[in-house]
């Protein structure tokens, strides 16, 4: 999971949630007034701020597998809760409220088989405090070599690992599998590098500064290639 920069909300939304505040309507009611044009510029929008990866795995959306919803909008600050609380119409419209997700595996999940299920599909209503528009929340998270994802903070940790089943390792849904294979890549091009003649400090620097700076489309799993070249950088400096 990295940090998201939102981007200014489109003008013809906030009027669409000022309007559905005046006129006191609940947060399903509200996100229902949300329909396509405008809710297809949305998510075109969202998925362009987020480089075309999912808020909370980082697959690459739109999702292409078949049979699976393509992209959804997720409601960060949950529409309604899972002890009755809501976000109300405003935060049901709020922009910055919104994050594009993947299927979650969700149309692929037969009943009693939901451990198959991942990020928003697996959290359902639950309240979460790991928030990729929040860098704060994020600073804890660290991988392992073999693509799993956790965190030092236990409240995150068991977000990631539990709410979202970040981890989860069932039949075609192997997200660790997944990871280790960008690493694997990120990994293949530093040592070439280094075989070249450069130092691993400069590859990795040089190489982390890339992978920062694209904007669109990020590379799928992203997250744990810039946590080991981060990881690498600063055991490299406190040992120079």
């Amino acid at each position: 999971m990295i940090e998201i920069k939102k981007s200014s909300a489109p003008p013809d939304l906030v009027k669409l949630q000022q309007d559905a505040v005046t006129q006191g309507l609940t947060a399903n009611q509200a996100y229902d007034t949300l329909r396509n044009p405008l809710k297809g510029g949305i998510i075109e929008l969202l998925l362009k701020e987020q480089g075309h990866i999912c808020a909370y795995c980082m697959r690459r959306i739109p999702d292409e597998r078949k049979g699976l919803p393509h992209v959804k909008i997720e409601h960060w600050n949950a529409r309604n809760g899972e002890h009755g609380e809501t976000c109300g119409s405003y935060g049901a419209l709020d922009y910055g409220n919104f994050l594009a997700v993947c299927s979650g595996n969700q149309n692929g999940c037969s009943k009693g088989k939901e451990e198959k299920l991942t990020c928003d599909a697996s959290r359902g209503n639950k309240k979460l405090i790991v928030n990729p528009l929040n860098p704060e929340t994020l600073s804890t998270i660290y991988y392992t070599e073999d693509g799993m994802i956790a965190a030092l903070d236990s409240d995150i940790n068991k977000d990631l690992t539990i709410t979202l089943n970040l981890n989860c390792m069932r039949d075609s849904v192997q997200l660790p599998k997944e990871r280790k294979r960008a690493l694997d890549e990120i990994q293949a091009i530093i040592l070439s590098k280094v075989e070249a003649g450069n130092s691993l400090l400069e590859s990795c620097t040089h190489l982390y500064q890339e992978l920062l700076e694209i904007e669109d489309k990020k590379p799928a799993y992203i997250g744990i290639s810039l946590w080991w070249l981060k990881d690498c950088i600063d055991r490299l400096t406190i040992n120079t």
